[in-house]
């Protein structure tokens, strides 16, 4: 089950207006309370915050996973085009732990098992709630990705549109430290990959995660 916490900005972003009616795809956060005290029902629940703002007239839209402050970032979407959002998100995320996962451990399993697993880790995602709500620590690190696409906007080579282009500003923002209260410092691709590579049919300990990191890290 994918949970979208949504800042103001990102309900109104996927709200619409028809004959005076607010419609939206985003739901109160009393609805996540009465959700999340049934969540038991469900293996798997990935939680992640959005926030939408523009540059121009462009929006951009970060995406960052609550506990691992894992960031992706879209250019160029659509206002309450929520199922295009969902196919990017979807689409791009695997890719990106894919790539992340054959960098860091030289491996992954042959394709036809690696398509059972990623087929698998895709139904996981369903079903998809959006929610009218945030969290403050997640926001300034949310801040501190946009403050990053600022750079590049305005003194850099631009935004990056292009998929490729996005893997590798999402590549470069997630693995920076972030800190987060009444834990040590993580960084988050490190923290994702070792929630990641169980789905992808690997074992490994979490000592064998984090130096595999470590030396692939120390390699770039």
């Amino acid at each position: 089950m994918l949970i979208f916490d949504c800042t103001q900005d990102a309900a109104d972003f996927f709200s619409k207006k028809v004959k005076g009616k607010i419609i939206s795809a985003v739901q109160p956060a009393a609805a996540a309370q009465l959700l999340e005290a049934d969540s038991t029902a469900h293996e798997r629940v990935d939680r992640w915050q959005l926030h939408v703002t523009k540059f121009g007239r462009i929006h951009v839209l970060v995406a960052m996973k609550v506990d691992t402050r894992y960031a992706m970032m879209f250019v160029g979407l659509k206002r309450n085009d929520v199922q295009g959002f969902l196919a990017q998100f979807t689409a791009r995320y695997l890719v990106e732990l894919l790539v992340l996962a054959g960098n860091v451990l030289g491996e992954i399993p042959p394709q036809a098992e690696l398509q059972r697993h990623v087929d698998v880790w895709e139904e996981s995602f369903q079903p998809v709630h959006f929610f009218k709500r945030s969290d403050r620590s997640v926001q300034a690190h949310i801040n501190s990705v946009l403050d990053m696409a600022a750079r590049r906007e305005y003194v850099g080579p631009g935004l990056p549109v292009d998929e490729p282009d996005l893997i590798g500003f999402d590549g470069v923002a997630n693995r920076f430290y972030r800190s987060i209260r009444g834990s040590d410092y993580i960084i988050p691709a490190e923290l994702e990959l070792k929630q990641v590579y169980p789905r992808l049919g690997m074992v490994m300990t979490e000592v064998e995660m984090t130096e595999a990191y470590k030396n692939w890290n120390a390699s770039r």
